[in-house]
């Protein structure tokens, strides 16, 4: 499995998917490489090539063997607000159709394997403009976002805590929290959630037990960052840990 752990999202190449009925805090877009496969959602059975999925819906997944790329999107990012507009319009899932699928398939069969960062935000961004998503971002972001987003992604401290970090940039937790949302289009309080089940998963692929990663990625227990995993990606730490090479694709 090929883990990418972006800033408001993670993606995974995998033929290992067979997943029983559950959900994700994030939306889900699902491709396979090559056939079909098997899946339930929202109480109906069928099979497809390529699937958008709603936070929080219940589903099962069937690969059939076949490699599969997904991605799970923060359900506060201005990404997901797009597909949802363009796509879900408040229904719980979205097939794809042949010529989305025909051309999503174009690029993975250029670009797979991904092996550095620099190929994997091509290929995401190709991706995104083929299901017509606006990839402009705030070029001139606030300073006072950057040096917290510089504080998050450097900092070795488990904790993080909120009060603290309005403090660093001189401003209130609330204001602090909209500023956020305004200028990365996601609220800080995910990106807080994805930037500690990423520093746990990098531990992970670094060596550390599941009990260890947690502990310095700032959980309060193995069983807590279990539990974020499984509700996050829909898979156990355990089954994130076997097999997988691990790229950290953030840009801020």
């Amino acid at each position: 499995m090929y883990v990418y752990a972006g800033n408001d999202h993670i993606a995974a190449v995998t033929d290992k998917i067979d997943a029983d009925i559950h959900n994700h805090l994030m939306l889900q877009i699902s491709i396979s490489f090559h056939d079909e496969f098997n899946i339930s959602v929202a109480e109906k059975q069928f099979a497809c090539k390529g699937i958008i999925i709603s936070s929080n819906t219940n589903h099962t997944f069937y690969s059939n063997q076949d490699a599969q790329i997904f991605f799970l999107i923060d359900n506060t990012s201005v990404i997901e607000e797009q597909l949802n507009q363009k796509y879900l319009r408040g229904q719980s899932y979205y097939v794809f159709d042949d010529e989305s699928i025909n051309l999503i398939r174009c690029l993975l069969l250029q670009y797979y394997p991904i092996l550095d960062k620099e190929n994997y935000l091509t290929f995401y961004t190709l991706l995104l403009q083929v299901l017509q998503i606006s990839t402009d971002v705030n070029t001139a972001m606030d300073e006072r976002i950057t040096s917290l987003l510089s504080l998050i992604t450097t900092c070795t401290n488990p904790e993080h805590n909120l009060e603290v970090m309005a403090k660093s940039v001189f401003l209130s937790q609330s204001r602090l929290s909209h500023l956020f949302r305004k200028e990365t289009g996601m609220r800080l309080s995910s990106y807080i959630v994805l930037h500690k089940l990423q520093k746990a998963m990098f531990y992970i692929f670094s060596g550390k037990s599941i009990t260890e990663a947690a502990n310095m990625a700032g959980f309060d227990s193995s069983s807590h960052f279990a539990a974020v995993c499984k509700k996050t990606l829909g898979m156990s730490a355990r089954e994130l840990s076997e097999d997988s090479v691990f790229l950290k694709v953030t840009t801020y």
